[in-house]
């Protein structure tokens, strides 16, 4: 493991969040909240003092029992994070019968604290066994000293005596309110999902629930990306998405939060797909048994968006697991998003122009380490000829690079990159080529 990052300590304490008991783990630039008692989930991740996720206000501090909190009473949706069986479906076995689910989604889970250092603290989340699918979840939640970059472990176990075959279905639940009104819908909150070049769907994404025609939708960048605009109206989209991250941004206060994992090509996925997004808002959709109505009414049908992710399908024996990590990065940066790299994400890639000896580096883009931004220039064998620190940088704050410097005799091209306070390279955030 590297060294660890000479600031931003990485620290663990319990404590309570809106009334819950929660593991509170941070570095100073980021704090993630787990609550054992509400289904083993993150309930919150915030960056500085910036919040990403959707909680229930009116379910604070509450843990309600499974007499409130199934089919028949309704779903008690406290917001934040979650980890459920895939696909979703009520026509067979083989479908996971969706919310309310009490033992996996509502219940609470066993928790155990695995690290607790100043590079890293971790918490694992058990869940109970449970019979119908067979299935138990196993979470760990990693934060990371001098870094907003989080992993969060995930692993299917097997604890029935049969085979299953699950798939991984891992959701985010972002605030969707009007930071300036919230009785409103955020009108400035995005989702950018990488198309499938190759896709198996003709416009490289499908919507299985809500109108064919919800504008919400929209393929940009020369067909290579799906903006999801959040409207506060029903509807679903499933991708089989190949670049393995999506970005959700909240325009209105330039936060924006990259989710990465890893895409398995060839595999079978349940809806055929890696990446999904839910618009939380009213209307009706097809459930094939059932239709479901969402009532417009804010308090029954709150202002959310969610960003789901799911892995290829396991078949698992008795006792086998299967494991799916997931990493979330968020940091500030404004829409749109162009690109997402190890060291950051981009919104207006990294361009130069050169006149007279010197060329003037331009981009706009959030990272996810404290650092410099450096340039490297580099002759046309790939020699390195000078490099230049350009500007201190936090993801706390959104860059915007505009900076001329001199271009040495010979170059041929330029490299933007990130380094950290211990002067470790974390990535390259652009490349120009000066002739």
């Amino acid at each position: 493991m590297a060294t660890p990052a000479t600031s931003y300590a990485a620290k663990l304490e319990k404590t309570q969040y809106r009334g819950w008991n929660v593991y509170r783990l941070t570095n100073g630039l980021i704090t993630l909240y787990v609550a054992p008692d509400l289904g083993g989930r993150a309930l919150q991740l915030a960056l500085g003092d910036q919040e990403y996720f959707f909680v229930n206000a009116d379910l604070a501090g509450k843990v309600l029992p499974p007499e409130q909190n199934n089919p028949k009473a309704g779903w008690a949706n406290y917001g934040g994070d979650k980890v459920w069986p895939a696909p979703e479906g009520w026509t067979n076995d083989h479908e996971w019968p969706s919310i309310p689910y009490y033992i996996l989604d509502g219940s609470k889970f066993d928790s155990e604290v695995t690290t607790n250092n100043a590079a890293e603290v971790a918490v694992r989340v058990t869940s109970p066994k449970d019979p119908r699918t067979g299935v138990q979840f196993v979470r760990i939640f990693h934060v990371y000293a001098g870094t907003t970059r989080i992993k969060v472990e995930q692993v299917m176990r097997n604890i029935s005596r049969r085979q299953i075959r699950w798939g991984i279905w891992h959701l985010i639940q972002h605030e969707a309110a009007d930071a300036r009104d919230p009785s409103k819908p955020n009108p400035e909150l995005y989702m950018y999902v990488p198309l499938n070049l190759r896709s198996m769907f003709p416009e490289g994404y499908y919507k299985p629930y809500g109108d064919v025609r919800h504008p919400s939708y929209e393929v940009v960048d020369g067909g290579r990306m799906l903006r999801i605009h959040y409207l506060y109206r029903v509807g679903k989209i499933a991708a089989d998405s190949n670049a393995g991250w999506y970005a959700v941004v909240n325009g209105q206060k330039n936060i924006c939060l990259v989710e990465n994992f890893k895409y398995f090509p060839g595999a079978e996925y349940p809806d055929n797909a890696s990446i999904e997004s839910w618009n939380d808002g009213p209307g009706t959709i097809a459930r094939r048994p059932f239709d479901q109505t969402l009532a417009d009414d804010p308090k029954q049908t709150p202002y959310f968006l969610e960003s789901e992710v799911l892995s290829p399908y396991a078949a698992l024996d008795p006792g086998e697991e299967y494991s799916f990590p997931v990493y979330w990065s968020p940091t500030r940066a404004p829409h749109p998003i162009r690109e997402a790299v190890g060291a950051g994400a981009i919104s207006e890639p990294i361009s130069g122009k050169v006149e007279g000896g010197r060329v003037t580096l331009k981009g706009v883009f959030g990272v996810f380490t404290p650092g410099t931004v450096e340039a490297i220039f580099y002759s046309g064998l790939g020699e390195e000829l000078t490099h230049e620190t350009l500007q201190a940088v936090d993801p706390r704050e959104v860059v915007r690079l505009d900076k001329s410097i001199a271009v040495p005799a010979d170059a041929y091209r330029v490299s933007v990159l990130l380094r950290d306070a211990d002067g470790e390279n974390r990535g390259v955030l652009g490349n120009v080529i000066l002739k």
